[in-house]
């Protein structure tokens, strides 16, 4: 029963400390459940409700169901008019921040990724993807969303989606590619991940040729129908199911593309009239088991021995951004808009949570790297929202 004291306390968390830095830091309350999870296991307080199987299966559940709410924002249609410009500069930015903190987990910390410059890259790539979801909140309350600033850097960040579900994808792969067990069973595997997201696509993409006729014939049913949300349940538990069928990680992105597949199969009214109660269960009911697991499987112990390796991580992230950022865009933006470009692109905490999860319990990056992961993502946020905030707020006058 200690699980619903657990509960009750996190939503008192929420309702308080989270409301106060979402209302004054521009944070979202998320942040305040790691914590509370890295502070809760730092303790030794719930120890036995967040090792227990509930507690695993709704963290397990609220990953899926965030991811899902991640696919039904991709907007596919977007993402193709995207011109070369856009994809070129988050292909670049993205890849130049993998590979530089590669370079430096691999070669100062060897040890906390196995030695394994492939598992390097993949941390320092998921680590590089952008979390537009903190953009456009942040472009909207400027009203800067639809200016030419503001749609690069959403298209920037639209884009980065592809590189989280190829991260994620790689990571699911990571322990079959570098299994070290049955030389019968370990070459297989990688076989079955390749048709499992084989499959997960093509069944994408036959649902998005469908849905030209499925959403037509839905729109004359009642936006009220009990048929929808059962439909949305279905879509997403039979992509998850036959995803994770040949390899259970696998159901991590077939939560993402049951998003794209339902926003393909279902009229524009009824997935804005659901829109609201999916992200109640993914962010409100369920979310917070799985940011409470992030929090608790995070080492405070960690965090104080490794200092230095936070540190540098941050500071690669804020250096190879706002350099390129100025580079790729000063022509574009000009110099002072390009670089808070560069800060603004900074912004992360969305699928990358998720990838840096999965390659800690798969055993490929040790707990010091991934806590400390972690910690940089916790504290680049307030830098961030701060520093774009305020640029923003100084120079809203000038921006086109």
């Amino acid at each position: 029963m200690e699980i619903f004291l657990l509960a009750a306390l996190t939503c008192l968390v929420i309702a308080t400390i989270g409301y106060a830095i979402n209302k004054y830091l521009r944070m979202p309350w998320m942040f305040t459940v790691v914590v509370l999870g890295m502070i809760l296991s730092g303790l030794g307080l719930f120890k036995g409700v967040m090792e227990s199987e509930s507690f695993r299966f709704l963290s397990r559940m609220g990953m899926l169901f965030f991811l899902f709410t991640i696919g039904i924002d991709l907007e596919l249609a977007q993402i193709r008019k995207l011109g070369r410009y856009i994809v070129g500069g988050d292909i670049l930015l993205t890849l130049t921040e993998g590979l530089l903190l590669a370079l430096f987990f691999y070669f100062a910390f060897p040890e906390f990724v196995g030695h394994s410059f492939i598992v390097a890259l993949i941390a320092g790539i998921a680590f590089g993807t952008v979390g537009e979801v903190v953009l456009l909140a942040i472009l909207k309350e400027f009203g800067l969303e639809k200016t030419r600033f503001g749609q690069l850097a959403l298209g920037i960040g639209v884009f980065d989606d592809i590189f989280e579900v190829l991260a994620l994808a790689l990571v699911i792969a990571m322990p079959a590619l570098t299994a070290s067990g049955s030389q019968d069973t370990a070459p297989q595997t990688p076989v079955i991940i390749v048709l499992s997201l084989a499959g997960i696509l093509l069944a994408t993409i036959l649902l998005s040729l469908v849905g030209k006729v499925t959403r037509r014939q839905l729109e004359n049913v009642p936006i009220e129908s009990f048929v929808f949300p059962f439909a949305i349940l279905m879509i997403l538990f039979a992509f998850i199911y036959f995803g994770a069928r040949g390899f259970e990680n696998m159901g991590v992105v077939a939560a993402i593309f049951g998003g794209v597949a339902v926003k393909q199969v279902l009229p524009d009214r009824v997935i804005q009239q659901y829109k609201k109660p999916i992200f109640f269960v993914a962010n409100i009911f369920l979310g917070p088991f799985f940011f409470l697991s992030l929090g608790g499987t995070m080492s405070l112990e960690s965090i104080f021995t490794y200092p230095l390796l936070i540190l540098v991580i941050i500071a690669i992230s804020l250096f190879s951004r706002l350099s390129l950022s100025y580079l790729l865009f000063h022509r574009l933006l000009g110099k002072r808009q390009s670089l808070v470009m560069g800060v603004g692109l900074t912004a992360k905490f969305s699928t990358s949570v998720v990838s840096e999860n999965l390659l800690f319990s798969s055993g490929l990056i040790a707990q010091p790297l991934y806590s400390a992961i972690m910690a940089a993502f916790i504290i680049l946020k307030p830098i961030i929202v701060g520093v774009f905030s305020r640029s923003l707020a100084m120079m809203k006058e000038h921006i086109e």
